[in-house]
């Protein structure tokens, strides 16, 4: 099953071109990596200066035989420290929902991260994906998914060369929905939604939500 590795980066402000310089570097070291699906690059529309690097690999032993070298967070700490803020935070997911729309091309962005309660996660789940399915009837989205894992931080008593256990990224306490529009009406028309609104009022009631504002590079 597909592994989805996100990364999220704070950057010094005003560092733009050197900042885009490795993130290119990145793109470009990952590009045709064995076992890598695809990779899409994010930058904040936020006032704080932020980019979003995601990478699906074709299954947990392709990420782990390729991170020595290949891992976003890795490279970024090895060649951009002075351009860092913070050190890169990362997870590891398996994605549970997913909605594209082909004739939208995707302009704006948002990175929604919640860690939730774990006496909630599975209410959160199927409450989070109802209402996803619901708002992706109605033709706002231009492209979204719901992923769910764990923070690499987590990983730390597992032997780095080895997968971790069957079901482990799965049972993560955190959620990660991207959501794409084409248009700054659509994306408003997303968030005065009932469906969304509901369920944001829930989430906060059960674990601590993070909302970054995206653009796609």
């Amino acid at each position: 099953m597909e592994l989805l590795v996100a990364t999220l980066t704070y950057t010094t402000p005003g560092r733009d071109a050197d900042i885009l310089a490795r993130i290119r570097l990145i793109d470009d070291t990952i590009h045709n990596t064995h076992g890598l699906v695809n990779s899409h690059f994010y930058r904040s529309r936020n006032a704080n200066s932020c980019y979003l690097m995601l990478t699906t690999w074709e299954s947990e032993e392709s990420w782990w035989r390729s991170q020595a070298r290949y891992n976003p967070k890795q490279i970024l700490l090895s060649s951009s420290t002075e351009l860092l803020t913070a050190p890169p935070e990362q997870w590891c997911m398996r994605y549970l929902w997913g909605y594209s729309r082909p004739a939208a091309s995707p302009a704006l962005a948002a990175a929604h991260l919640a860690t939730i309660r774990s006496e909630q996660l599975e209410v959160a789940q199927r409450a989070w994906i109802e209402a996803l399915s619901r708002q992706s009837v109605q033709p706002t989205l231009a492209f979204a998914f719901l992923a769910r894992g764990t923070h690499e931080s987590a990983l730390t008593s597992q032997n780095p060369r080895e997968p971790c256990e069957e079901g482990f990224y799965h049972h993560g306490p955190t959620f990660l929905n991207l959501l794409s529009w084409p248009s700054e009406s659509e994306r408003e028309e997303f968030y005065t939604n009932a469906h969304y609104q509901a369920l944001h009022r829930f989430m906060v009631t059960v674990g601590t939500m993070q909302i970054v504002h995206l653009e796609p590079m």
